[in-house]
C-alpha cells in the first residue's frame, strides 16, 4: 500500500507538468514574443513534451480551448517559421498509429548501440488520440486552414526529397572518385537531416489522410481536387527515386557512410505506402475511384513501383550480372515484427487493384493526336479550357500552374476560372 505522502507528491508533480504544459501551449507561438532564442525554447520544450507519456498526458489535461488553440497554431501554414520542430510535434502524437510505424528504432539500426537511449526520438511511441481529434476537426471545419496547411507540408516535402536527392548525387559523384577522402561530415549531416524531414513530411500527410481524408477525396471543397494531384505527384516521384533498380538511391544506402545510418528504404516507403493505402483501400468506393485516377493519370506513375513494395523486380536485363541478379531485393514482407499481416494484405489488395485499373486504363486509352495533347507538357490530352481567354492545356498543368500564378500562360490574362474541355464533335 502507497503511503500518504507518495500520493500527494505524485499529485502535485502531476499537477506541475499540468501547468506547465498550459503555459507552453499557451506561448510557444505568442506573436509577442519576439525574441528568436525563447520562441525556439519554448518550441523545443513542448516537442519535448510530448515524447513522454507522462508530459503527453499533461498536455491532454489542460483545458479544451488552451488545446484546440495549441493545435491550431500547429496547423499554421509552415512557411516563415521553424516548422520543422512544428513538424516533429505533430509526427510524435501520430507514431504508433502509421503504417509499420510503431518501431522505437529502424530496422537496418537495431544491431547498433545508440548513443544516448533517453533522447526524444528514442521514446516508445505514445500517440494522442484526442489531439488528432482536435486536428482532425480543426481541418474538416475550417476550409481556409486545409488548403494553406498542406500546400506548406507539400512545398516543404518538395524541397527537402529535391536537396535530398541533389545531396545524394554529390556524394556518389564523390566516392567515385578514386581518392576516398571525399564527403564533409557536415554535408553527410544535412543530407541525413533532409531524408529525415521528407520521412516526417510523409507521415503528416499520412496523418492528415487518415484523421480527414475528405479533405482530398471530396471534390466539393475548394482545392480538394488540386490537394491530391499533387500529392499523387510527389508520392510518384518520391516512389520512382527509391525503387528503380540500380539506382543512386541505392548506391549511397550501400555506401553505408557514418552520418547516413538512417537512410534506408524502410522509413520513407512505408511511410509513402501509408498514404497510398488510406487512399486506395481504407476509403469508400467513390473516393478510391478518384484517388486511382489520379494516381493513374500522373505521368510520373509506374506500376512496377507498387510492385517494388512486396519484393517483385524487374525482369533480368541484358548485361546484368548474377551477383546482381542473386541481391536481395526490399520488401514489405521482410518486415513482420514491424509490419502487420493486415497491413500486408491491403498492400496486396492495393498492388491487385492498381495492375488491374492500368490494364483498363491502358485499353480504353485511344490514341491522341498532336492537336489535342496538352501544349505545356505534351503528355495529357487537353482537358481544361481558361476563362475568360479560352486559352487550353491539361488539368495537371493548370492546376500546378495556378498554386503560385494566376496569369494565363499564352496570354497573361488573369484567369478567373477553369471549365472542363469537352472537344467538339466532328461531323
Amino acid at each position: 500500500m502507497r503511503c500518504p505522502l507518495f500520493h500527494i507528491q505524485h499529485t502535485n508533480y502531476g499537477n506541475t507538468l499540468t501547468r506547465l504544459a498550459a503555459i507552453l501551449a499557451k506561448h510557444f507561438a505568442d506573436p509577442r514574443i519576439v525574441g528568436t532564442d525563447i520562441r525556439d525554447s519554448l518550441m523545443q520544450a513542448l516537442a519535448s513534451y510530448v515524447c513522454y507519456p507522462h508530459s503527453l498526458r499533461a498536455v491532454e489535461r489542460i483545458p479544451e480551448d488552451q488545446r484546440i488553440s495549441m493545435m491550431r497554431n500547429l496547423l499554421a501554414p509552415y512557411e516563415q517559421r521553424p516548422w520543422a520542430q512544428t513538424n516533429w510535434i505533430l509526427v510524435r502524437l501520430w507514431r504508433g498509429c502509421g503504417f509499420g510505424y510503431r518501431y522505437t528504432r529502424l530496422p537496418h539500426l537495431l544491431k547498433t548501440k545508440p548513443e544516448d537511449a533517453n533522447l526524444p526520438s528514442l521514446q516508445k511511441p505514445c500517440p494522442s488520440t484526442l489531439l488528432q481529434r482536435h486536428m482532425a476537426d480543426l481541418l474538416r471545419s475550417d476550409q481556409e486552414m486545409a488548403p494553406s496547411f498542406l500546400n506548406s507540408v507539400l512545398n516543404q516535402l518538395n524541397w527537402a526529397f529535391s536537396e535530398f536527392i541533389g545531396m545524394i548525387q554529390e556524394i556518389q559523384q564523390a566516392a567515385e572518385r578514386l581518392e576516398r577522402n571525399f564527403v564533409d561530415s557536415r554535408q553527410l549531416k544535412v543530407c541525413a537531416t533532409c531524408f529525415d524531414l521528407s520521412v516526417s513530411l510523409l507521415r503528416v500527410l499520412e496523418m492528415t489522410v487518415t484523421l480527414a481524408p475528405e479533405i482530398f477525396l471530396d471534390w466539393n471543397r475548394p482545392s480538394s481536387e488540386l490537394l491530391l494531384r499533387r500529392l499523387a505527384q510527389l508520392l510518384n516521384q518520391v516512389l520512382n527515386r527509391v525503387t528503380a533498380e540500380r539506382n543512386l538511391f541505392d548506391r549511397v544506402v550501400n555506401l553505408r557512410l557514418p552520418g547516413l545510418e538512417s537512410v534506408d528504404h524502410y522509413p520513407i516507403l512505408v511511410a509513402v505506402t501509408g498514404i497510398l493505402v488510406k487512399l486506395l483501400v481504407d476509403t469508400d468506393f467513390q473516393g478510391a475511384e478518384r484517388a486511382t485516377a489520379v494516381l493513374l493519370a500522373d505521368p510520373c506513375f509506374q506500376l512496377r513501383s507498387i510492385q517494388y513494395l512486396l519484393g517483385h523486380t524487374e525482369p533480368l536485363v541484358l548485361g546484368m550480372t548474377s551477383s546482381s541478379a542473386d541481391k536481395k531485393h526490399f520488401s514489405l514482407q521482410s518486415y513482420t515484427d514491424y509490419i502487420s499481416q493486415v497491413e500486408l494484405a491491403k498492400v496486396e489488395q492495393m498492388l491487385g487493384h492498381l495492375s488491374e485499373e492500368s490494364k483498363q486504363a491502358a485499353a480504353a486509352t485511344l490514341p491522341t493526336s498532336e492537336e489535342d495533347l496538352c501544349p505545356i507538357c505534351y503528355a495529357h490530352p487537353i482537358s481544361a479550357v481558361f476563362k475568360p481567354c479560352s486559352h487550353k492545356s491539361c488539368k495537371a498543368c493548370i492546376n500546378q500552374h495556378l498554386m503560385n500564378n494566376k496569369d494565363c500562360f499564352f496570354c497573361k490574362a488573369t484567369i478567373t476560372g477553369v471549365d472542363d474541355y469537352i472537344k467538339p464533335a466532328t461531323s
